[in-house]
């Protein structure tokens, strides 16, 4: 902005602190660093039970920015919990004899089906409600606080829509985050009737945003072929804090060996499956790697792949550790304990070339090996191949999984260097949105 030495902007980000997992980074940062780029925020939030919490983050949201949390409990969830909790502890404790497994798989994709029809029915998500209740949230603020520009991160897509509607309201830009795609997305699964409500609510956003920002180059062509020439659109990729692998005590773990960590949840179409047939294939060909592979899956991995690693535990005992949710903090001691990293790309290869998970920066900092499974010719395996921090290796190929890790633990891994991810790091990155917002607010006032 060139007159005022302060801009003010409202963030609608319903995953936030003390919300936890992988979905609050990219909107914590930037209100954390946005202020030493002269751009104070308030974020109307959520306050959910429903997910997972790391109270642990709130130290990183700076005092003097005005957060609302508006409590919001998603249908999908209180469905899931009428579950009887004896089922549910079955599933997870039984012991793992192949007429339970066939039976507890079952029943888990009828449920998945039975959720998938549910959802599709909520449009444009199941947070419509919350969202409701930001955009009255958001007027009521205004009354008192002036706001230069609107801001929101997707999903959940329901954020722009109140977004766009408070902008308009108030008459100022609107700039719309999209750290995953939506209709475009590889995890994207509904049915044709609905993928056309989608895309029409989808271009009715994209035309209305004064600006846009998106995760990575290629992400941000797809939107850009669907704005116009108008709309600016820019990538600021998902990236790492320095600050926070400060003092981060590494820990040593009792088994020893060469240990692979994954960290995080697997969404959408991300599955461990072609990792651990990888993996089998390994044990088939090198029986003795199975004293010495140690697999660690960092946080909560998803429900419905038990059946699938409580198997796979069957076979191998003592191979597969999971810790079950940690917080952010601990997440990184895990990577950098880590002999290397395991990062998991799913969906259509034409849809996945442009994701660049969050996780991917901090594993550059940790500065591990880093095992990419799907998209070998997209964005992040580009970016691991430039700076030399990994392989890219189709699903599809079980044997060349088994060779590389073979090959890793014989001494071949890489070795990245921890500096080549610097252009990454969060502060940078914010001070880069915050030129990209006094951008739009200029253009928006014709101040070109």
């Amino acid at each position: 902005m060139s007159d005022r030495a302060v801009m003010r902007i409202l963030m609608f980000a319903y995953f936030y602190p003390p919300l936890g997992g992988a979905g609050v980074q990219r909107s914590l940062k930037f209100s954390k660093y946005l202020p030493d780029f002269g751009i104070v925020p308030s974020v109307i939030s959520a306050d959910s039970s429903a997910y997972t919490q790391d109270s642990s983050l709130l130290s990183e949201v700076p005092a003097k920015i005005e957060v609302m949390r508006l409590p919001h409990t998603p249908v999908l969830t209180r469905l899931m919990a009428l579950a009887p909790r004896r089922d549910r502890a079955r599933r997870v404790s039984a012991v793992p004899t192949p007429s339970r497994l066939d039976k507890t798989d079952s029943a888990s994709r009828w449920r998945d089906r039975a959720l998938r029809a549910f959802g599709t029915l909520q449009y444009p998500d199941d947070k419509t409600a919350w969202a409701r209740h930001a955009e009255q949230a958001a007027l009521r603020l205004m009354e008192h606080t002036s706001i230069d520009l609107v801001y929101s991160s997707s999903p959940p897509v329901s954020a722009h829509l109140a977004a766009m509607r408070v902008a308009r309201h108030a008459r100022v830009p609107w700039v719309a985050d999209f750290r995953d795609l939506w209709t475009a997305n590889p995890a994207y699964a509904a049915p044709g009737w609905r993928r056309a409500i989608d895309r029409r609510l989808e271009s009715r956003l994209l035309a209305a945003a004064s600006g846009i920002v998106t995760v990575s180059e290629r992400l941000a062509a797809t939107l850009a072929d669907r704005t116009g020439p108008n709309v600016p659109v820019m990538s600021i990729p998902n990236g790492y804090d320095e600050a926070d692998f400060a003092g981060v005590v590494v820990p040593t773990h009792a088994s020893r060996g060469f240990c692979i960590v994954h960290a995080g949840t697997f969404y959408g179409h991300q599955s461990p499956d072609s990792f651990l047939r990888g993996v089998e294939t390994l044990f088939e060909r090198e029986p003795k790697m199975r004293e010495r592979l140690r697999i660690r899956f960092v946080g909560s991995v998803g429900s419905r792949f038990e059946p699938q690693l409580l198997a796979f535990e069957a076979r191998y005992p003592r191979v597969l550790e999971r810790t079950g949710y940690v917080d952010h903090r601990q997440a990184l001691a895990e990577m950098l304990a880590a002999d290397a990293l395991l990062l998991v790309i799913g969906g259509q290869a034409e849809a996945a070339v442009g994701v660049m998970t969050g996780k991917l920066f901090e594993y550059l900092r940790a500065a591990r090996p880093i095992l990419l499974l799907g998209a070998v010719d997209g964005e992040a395996a580009q970016l691991l191949r430039t700076v030399g921090a990994g392989a890219a290796l189709d699903h599809a190929e079980p044997a060349r999984i088994a060779e590389l890790l073979s090959n890793w633990m014989a001494g071949g891994a890489p070795v990245p260097v921890a500096e080549r991810a610097i252009a990454y790091e969060r502060r940078a990155l914010a001070g880069r949105l915050g030129a990209f917002l006094a951008t739009v607010h200029d253009r928006f006032h014709g101040r070109d």
